[in-house]
């Protein structure tokens, strides 16, 4: 059984604005880019871990910290135009991506979660 609270809903509308956002940017003319590759496998990974118990290894600590590093590199590496993907989506992604890590790390403590 699945419990709706705050936390499960963050992880989730993080982890599907960062498959969505990386479908846009394959989607787009150069369908190849190894960064949105890597962000929709580890958007898909992160969504999956809210649902099934994954390996010991493969936590959703570290699957949050190389997606919001992937989402970071998006948004700052981004080229002189636009090649697909929203950037308001990444940025939102990755400031939800980036309170998931810092609550698994406690440096953030949100009341209720």
């Amino acid at each position: 059984m699945i419990t709706i609270d705050l936390w499960f809903v963050i992880q989730l509308v993080a982890s599907g604005l960062a498959v969505w956002d990386a479908i846009l940017r394959l989607r787009g003319k150069r369908g190849t880019s190894a960064l949105a590759i890597a962000e929709l496998i580890l958007g898909g990974l992160l969504l999956l871990s809210l649902f099934v118990s994954l390996p010991a290894i493969i936590t959703q600590f570290p699957i949050a910290l190389l997606l919001l590093i992937v989402l970071l590199l998006l948004i700052f590496m981004r080229g002189s135009r636009r090649r697909g993907g929203a950037p308001t989506i990444t940025i939102i992604a990755a400031v939800l991506t980036a309170v998931i890590v810092l609550v698994r790390v406690g440096w953030l403590d949100l009341p209720g979660v």
